[in-house]
């Protein structure tokens, strides 16, 4: 009976809750609580009934006129334009989802561990291991095709997800019986989510606080200073495709609830951070390459990305404030 109840909230979750339709959805209640309860009174297994249940009172367009709420049923319909996706879709975006969000942090991964390598080799130059030309020859130039790779994964990722672009400024309609198993596998993934979350944030602050020590210790000189920040970079790399990763799953099912930053009220409007995203990207990547070049200061410039993804966090949280004002 649990299974119709969700069902059934599912069914009215954008109604208006107006007193005609809280009196339908009590009315269509009883009616399958009672068809319910005549099936398993007929011998009927529990799944067999809810099953019967649902087929003959599950589509709420049909219903609407016996209930007597066809006008708000036939408003919700006209009012948004919604896309509506099958069981096979669904599980094919979320599969999509799920290979794009890999491809997407390994491409970020791919770039920052390309920086890792040129402080490497700057730092292997120090030392007198390698000469600073070379060393620099060498992590330029690998830089700049690891560069390339990535943009080339970035491009096959959007191709594969431009597809479901839409859904993030289009309201999703499923079945309610699909949208209810959604919702159960977006909380059966909610810890899984938690947990990569808090493992990417310690790896990253585990990183800091090692090179944050030895360089007030002043242990190891310059030297050791750089293969930490090289190594702090590749802990950032290892943090980021956990958040991607599993970020992207979490979006997934909003998009399909239409919850969380997806609802119906935010896929309606233009978010302001998702349309400078873009340009203050490749702005903070043509600064950083500017400064680096120009002033030789690759041991330093990386300080530009985590101020850099700070500094659009809090752009991303003001304009979203305005826009729930």
């Amino acid at each position: 009976m649990d299974a119709i109840k969700s069902y059934l909230e599912n069914m009215f979750l954008h109604l208006p809750k107006t007193n005609e339709v809280l009196r339908a959805k009590e009315e269509l209640a009883q009616m399958m609580e009672d068809k319910y309860n005549q099936l398993r009174s007929e011998g009927r297994t529990e799944n067999e009934a809810v099953g019967q249940v649902i087929s003959e009172f599950g589509n709420l367009e049909e219903l609407a006129e016996t209930l007597g709420i066809p006008q708000e049923v036939k408003d919700l319909e006209s009012e948004t334009q919604h896309i509506t996706m099958t069981d096979s879709e669904v599980e094919r975006y979320l599969q999509v989802s799920k290979e794009t969000s890999k491809q997407v942090a390994s491409g970020v991964a791919i770039i920052l561990l390309g920086v890792a390598i040129l402080i490497f080799l700057n730092a292997l130059a120090e030392r007198g291991v390698l000469a600073e030309n070379i060393a620099q020859a060498m992590g330029v130039g690998g830089l700049l095709l690891l560069i390339a790779l990535a943009v080339y994964i970035f491009i096959m990722a959007g191709m594969k997800g431009e597809k479901y672009e839409q859904l993030e400024t289009t309201p999703v309609k499923i079945d309610p019986y699909l949208h209810d198993r959604i919702a159960q596998m977006k909380e059966g993934y909610r810890p899984g989510f938690a947990r990569r979350i808090a493992g990417g944030v310690a790896i990253i602050l585990l990183s800091v606080v090692a090179l944050v020590t030895v360089a007030i210790l002043e242990v190891g000189g310059d030297f050791t200073l750089m293969l930490l920040v090289a190594g702090l970079l590749v802990a950032v790399a290892l943090a980021v495709g956990l958040f991607i990763t599993s970020s992207s799953q979490m979006e997934a099912y909003d998009k399909l609830l239409n919850e969380g930053d997806y609802t119906l009220q935010h896929k309606s409007g233009n978010s302001f951070a998702e349309k400078i995203s873009s340009p203050y990207w490749m702005l903070v990547v043509a600064i950083y390459l500017t400064w680096s070049f120009i002033s030789d200061a690759w041991g330093i410039s990386w300080i530009i990305w985590p101020i850099a993804g700070v500094l659009f966090g809090l752009i991303a949280a003001i304009s979203g404030s305005f826009g729930r004002q």
